[in-house]
C-alpha cells in the first residue's frame, strides 16, 4: 500500500497513479489530502471512480507532512489494509517504476529505503549548493543517530506492517520531514533489518515544493535529540 500526502498537488494524480499502475498494476495508493484549495481530493476521487484500489483519507486542515504518514499509516495497520506500507511523494520525483524491486526487498527486510546516496543513486535537476546540504545534512544525521542507512531524510521507504506494529506511532513528535528520521531511528532502536537500493530522485515538474525553514530546522533538531537519547 501506497502513502501519498498531497496538498496542491492536482496536476500530478493522473500521472502518478498512470505509472504506479504500469509498474505495480495490484498495489494500493492511499492519498492523504489536508483540504487541498486546488481541488486535489476532487481529482483523487474522480480517479477513483475507475480505479477500486485508490483510496483517499481525506482531512479538514493542513496538519504536516508527518502527520499525514502517521494518519494513514495507523489506517493501513488498523483496518489490515496490505502487508507493507511504501511512503511515497505525489510530485513524482520517487521512480514508480522501481516499485516492483522495493516490494520484492519487503519480503526479507523490515525497512527498505530508495537511496540517493548509494551506488547507482543521485539527484537530478538540484544545484550543487543544494547537493552538498543534502549530503552533508545525510552525514550528520547518520553520525549522529547510528542508523545504518545512506539516505536518511528518503522520503520512497518502504516498511512491513509486522514492523510498525511495535512502535508507537502516536507518540512521535515530529510533524514535518523530520518524521522519516523519527521513524528510521525507532525501528533500528527495535532491531529492524534494513536495506537501501539505488534510486535518482527527480526534482518535481508541476507544482511547489512544501519545503520550509520550519521543516529544515526540525530536520536538523532531530538528530540532536537521537544522540541525546543514545547517550542517555
Amino acid at each position: 500500500m501506497l502513502i501519498v500526502p498531497t496538498f496542491n498537488e492536482r496536476e500530478n494524480i493522473v500521472p502518478l497513479v498512470q505509472r504506479v499502475r504500469r509498474a505495480a498494476p495490484a498495489e494500493g495508493i492511499l492519498f492523504v489530502d489536508d483540504n487541498s484549495p486546488d481541488g486535489t481530493a476532487t481529482e483523487i476521487r474522480s480517479v477513483q471512480a475507475h480505479d477500486p484500489r485508490v483510496l483517499l483519507l481525506a482531512r479538514p486542515g493542513r496538519a504536516g507532512y508527518g502527520s499525514a504518514c502517521r494518519a494513514a499509516m495507523l489506517k493501513v495497520l488498523s483496518e489490515s489494509l496490505d502487508g507493507h506500507v511504501i511512503q511515497f511523494d505525489a510530485d513524482l520525483s520517487h521512480p514508480p517504476e522501481l516499485l516492483p524491486r522495493m516490494i520484492e526487498l519487503l519480503e526479507t527486510h523490515d525497512v527498505v529505503v530508495g537511496s540517493r546516496y548509494v551506488a547507482g543513486g543521485g539527484s537530478r535537476n538540484w544545484s550543487l549548493p543544494r547537493r552538498m546540504i543534502s549530503f552533508g545534512g545525510n552525514l550528520y544525521a547518520r553520525l549522529l543517530t547510528g542508523i545504518p542507512v545512506h539516505d536518511l531524510t528518503a522520503g520512497f521507504v518502504g516498511y512491513r506492517a509486522d514492523a510498525l506494529r511495535r512502535i508507537d506511532l502516536d507518540a512521535f513528535g515530529s510533524n514535518g520531514y523530520a518524521f522519516l528520521m523519527e521513524l528510521k531511528f525507532n525501528l533500528h532502536r527495535l532491531g529492524a533489518r534494513f536495506a537501501e537500493f539505488p534510486i535518482v530522485f527527480v526534482e518535481r515538474e508541476a507544482g511547489r515544493s512544501k519545503f520550509s525553514a520550519r521543516v529544515m530546522a526540525e530536520g536538523a533538531a532531530f538528530p540532536l535529540k537521537a544522540l541525546w537519547r543514545r547517550l542517555a
